[in-house]
């Protein structure tokens, strides 16, 4: 089970790793690219890992940052269910969607959820707080109200199944 702050994440780990590896079911944002998250100025922060480059990256105060050193997002499925335990889901801003998944926290304690967009072709991966989704592409700022956000699906399937 993948812990952030005070919550916890059924069926979701966090594994550590560096220099570009991921492990075999590492959660995969699309195009080769990984759900990753670092610490950073006092935050855990989600971001991604690309594997080719040998880094992970993720954007803090409006710049996107190298690292070597990172925490990869695992799906250990539950062993009774064959189908993995999260998926990609629309969002468009106002609250955050119930059931997303918490990749980070602030050092004021604010969760910080997964975030996804193709930007300028690239596959970037952000978050998504309280406030307008933030996503760092070659330290441009892109503030999306269509993004696609990580939901945990076995969350919604056992805890709320009429959830839509």
């Amino acid at each position: 089970m993948a812990k952030v702050g005070k919550g916890i994440q059924a069926c979701l780990s966090w594994v550590h790793e560096r220099d570009g590896r991921v492990p075999s079911n590492a959660v995969e944002a699309g195009d080769g690219v990984y759900i990753a998250r670092v610490y950073h100025s006092g935050d855990l922060i989600p971001g991604k890992v690309v594997p080719n480059l040998g880094k992970a990256y993720a954007s803090y105060a409006g710049k996107e940052y190298e690292f070597d050193s990172y925490e990869v997002l695992c799906d250990t499925k539950l062993p009774f269910r064959s189908q993995g335990c999260y998926k990609w889901e629309r969002y468009s801003g106002g609250s955050v969607p119930k059931y997303a998944v918490v990749g980070g926290i602030t050092s004021f304690e604010e969760p910080l959820y997964i975030a996804r967009e193709h930007i300028d072709g690239e596959r970037v991966v952000g978050k998504v707080n309280f406030n307008p989704l933030i996503l760092v592409s070659n330290i441009k700022r892109f503030f999306g109200i269509h993004s696609v956000i990580l939901i945990n699906k076995i969350c919604v399937q056992i805890l709320d199944p009429l959830f839509t």
